[in-house]
């Protein structure tokens, strides 16, 4: 019996120290948390309540030197937007039109039967179709002397199945002159220098486009590209 007895004793005293352990854990575990809380209303008639501090904002700088996280805004590492550059000083015109200087003769002597159209459709008397008429033609009969309306170079001599042989004279002014249905027979060659009234060629019938008409000279003038009124740039008083 006795044997017993000792026995029952000592598994007491191991729960009883085992209580006491774990009863000392949970106290510890109470006085960390309790020391986690600051309190929020102290009265001296009602009980403290407890409520989780935020932790405090750290003084050390961000630095995002990882790609694709974005930065705060009031960061000083942020970057600016740049500003749209203002290209209105670095505009340049363009389109602007050229000024030709008057001086410009008369390549032949006669009368206007088709004038410049403007961009507007006229018949073709010839080819029966409506069409633009860049150039003016000039009465004159077969075999006229073509006089070059200004200085400047032969830039081009071509001989074209419907305007027959034709030469464009580049003048200093901005201005190319296109002569239409010559002889083939000329007077100047590709990059010759010409003066005013300098003869060129003569008229002749290889304008085929235009041979129904009255013997006549086709003048057409371009100017920054585009065709225009061949005697809006001739001086009457220069003739």
């Amino acid at each position: 019996m006795k044997r017993k007895n000792n026995s029952d004793k000592k598994w007491a005293i191991i729960a009883a120290s085992g209580a006491a352990a774990v009863a000392v854990t949970m106290f510890a575990a109470y006085r960390s948390t309790v020391n986690r809380l600051v309190p929020t209303n102290m009265s001296a008639t009602s009980q403290q309540t407890y409520t989780f501090s935020a932790p405090q904002k750290s003084d050390v700088p961000v630095q995002n030197n990882v790609s694709n996280v974005p930065k705060p805004e009031n960061s000083q590492n942020s970057s600016t937007k740049p500003k749209p550059s203002d290209t209105s000083s670095d505009a340049v015109e363009t389109n602007k039109p050229i000024i030709a200087d008057v001086g410009n003769i008369m390549p032949v002597t006669g009368e206007i039967s088709h004038p410049f159209s403007n961009g507007e459709l006229v018949k073709s008397e010839t080819l029966g179709v409506w069409k633009t008429h860049d150039g003016c033609d000039i009465l004159c009969d077969l075999g006229t002397e073509v006089k070059s309306m200004s200085e400047g170079v032969v830039k081009e001599i071509k001989e074209d199945p419907l305007w027959g042989v034709y030469v464009i004279v580049e003048q200093g002014n901005g201005l190319d002159v296109q002569y239409c249905g010559l002889a083939k027979e000329l007077n100047v060659k590709a990059g010759q220098e010409v003066k005013q009234g300098e003869i060129l060629g003569k008229t002749s019938d290889t304008n085929q486009c235009e041979i129904v008409q009255q013997p006549h000279l086709h003048l057409g003038v371009k100017q920054g590209g585009k065709w225009i009124d061949p005697m809006s740039v001739i001086d009457k008083q220069a003739e």
